[in-house]
């Protein structure tokens, strides 16, 4: 029955045409049940937009996906004017603003000028723009580059253009996942991979992730009843413990 029950849940992502991702099958899961910020951190080629667009198609999102390296922040909005009683300010809409999104990707978001990401700081953890609220919105993700290392030993394998992100924006993603690269996997997801990575989702796996998105959203606040005493403990604990490492 465990083998069985692992096996229904390695099906997610491989579902999905993303092989050698098993393990993060529970942690992708609940960030979709939980609707959650997530990050995906990863080299070059290791799916992370991929991942998420897909999830985004499978799950039949309006869904933006943007490059935070090139964006200016008018493109998340539209053109701000004034309106007809000079009041306050308006936004000329355009198809790929964020308005009506219910899903965003800010991809190489550390790459972005850091008054952007400021600015992208509000709709990552309030889903808010300019103070106001984007009532569609529910998924706020992104993915990025490890941090440029400027060391001699490892300067040929930095990625020197990305930077840490701040720690205030990055504390706000409840969901941080590595995401394993090309030599880590199997020869057999290496495999499948070069075979059918490119396949979209079909429609009995779209209904079938947003069954188990849905049944995670019910079950959360019953599990929550059940370990919320153990949790805090926890979390106290183990802050402490990382206060007293430094």
């Amino acid at each position: 029955m465990a083998s069985s029950s692992r096996k229904r849940r390695k099906l997610l992502l491989r579902s999905l045409h993303l092989f050698g991702l098993d393990h993060l099958d529970p942690i992708i899961l609940a960030s979709l049940a939980d609707e959650s910020p997530l990050l995906l951190i990863g080299k070059h080629g290791t799916a992370k937009s991929e991942l998420l667009n897909r999830i985004a198609e499978a799950l039949k999102l309006r869904h933006r996906h943007y490059n935070a390296s090139l964006i200016a922040f008018d493109d998340l909005l539209g053109f701000p004017v004034p309106n007809q009683e000079r009041t306050a300010l308006t936004y000329l809409r355009t198809e790929g603003d964020l308005w009506d999104a219910e899903s965003v990707l800010l991809d190489e978001i550390s790459r972005c000028r850091i008054d952007l990401q400021n600015k992208l700081f509000p709709i990552i953890h309030e889903r808010r723009v300019q103070g106001i609220e984007l009532e569609k919105l529910v998924y706020r993700w992104s993915a990025m580059n490890p941090p440029g290392d400027d060391s001699e030993e490892d300067r040929l394998e930095s990625y020197r253009g990305s930077e840490p992100l701040d720690i205030a924006l990055a504390d706000r993603f409840a969901f941080v996942v590595q995401m394993p690269d090309w030599n880590t996997q199997s020869a057999d997801d290496q495999h499948r991979i070069i075979l059918a990575g490119n396949d979209p989702p079909t429609e009995a796996v779209s209904q079938k992730l947003r069954r188990l998105v849905e049944t995670g959203q019910r079950l959360i606040p019953e599990v929550r009843r059940q370990i919320d005493d153990r949790t805090a403990a926890y979390v106290r604990t183990v802050v402490k413990l990382l206060g007293d490492a430094g």
